[in-house]
């Protein structure tokens, strides 16, 4: 059953990043407009003060003219930091992210080796998480890109808000989930926000 799940997983994987590179530079950055925009309008939005937001790479939604706002507004802003030898990230606080970031595991954008040591953000001071992933899917859950980097670290911040920014063709009706799979509270697509009340998250096996 596990290989069947994990051979699944990988398709849908597979699948769903082929679809995301086919989007056009210039649709990816007018949809992650509208994506951000949608986010930053939300009620809750204004009233939290320390967010984790991943820096985007190659066909991700974009996330510089978010962190740039965030920042803008006086928020405090951790961005991820791999630790690849542990299958682990930190959340580095960022106030500049043309001098602070630079490319890093596997050439993702991540803070500069420096800052790690005096500018850590505990994941439990954490209020809103913005994350991304390969495929999510209309009941909550991602499907990430393999690792593990991000569960392991929502699981270290449970009163986050979770968010998971995609284009809608990332997006499926049912993702065969794991136990260790951490769900999203919230999906933002350039058509839609999905949202779901924590206590339904369960993983799927009924694929």
């Amino acid at each position: 059953m596990i290989d069947t799940f994990a051979r699944e997983r990988s398709h849908m994987r597979r699948l769903l990043l082929a679809e995301r590179d086919r989007l056009s530079p210039a649709t990816r950055a007018a949809e992650s407009g509208r994506i951000v925009a949608s986010l930053v309008a939300l009620p809750f939005f204004s009233e939290k003060q320390h967010f984790f937001i991943y820096c985007h790479y190659r066909s991700e939604v974009s996330t510089d003219t978010l962190l740039a706002y965030c920042l803008e507004q006086g928020k405090t802003v951790g961005v991820p930091m791999s630790l690849p030898e542990q299958a682990q990230m930190l959340a580095v606080v960022i106030t500049d992210p043309v001098h602070d970031l630079a490319p890093g595991y596997k050439g993702i954008p991540e803070p500069l080796p420096a800052l790690a040591r005096d500018w850590l953000l505990p994941p439990t001071a954490i209020e809103v998480a913005v994350i991304p992933g390969a495929v999510f899917d209309r009941t909550g859950h991602r499907l990430g890109y393999g690792l593990g980097f991000y569960d392991r670290f929502l699981a270290l911040a449970p009163q986050a808000i979770r968010i998971g920014l995609a284009f809608s063709c990332q997006m499926v009706e049912r993702i065969p989930a794991l136990d260790h799979d951490v769900p999203m509270d919230m999906v933002i697509t350039e058509r839609e926000i999905l949202t779901w009340p924590r206590r339904t998250h369960a993983p799927d096996r009924g694929l």
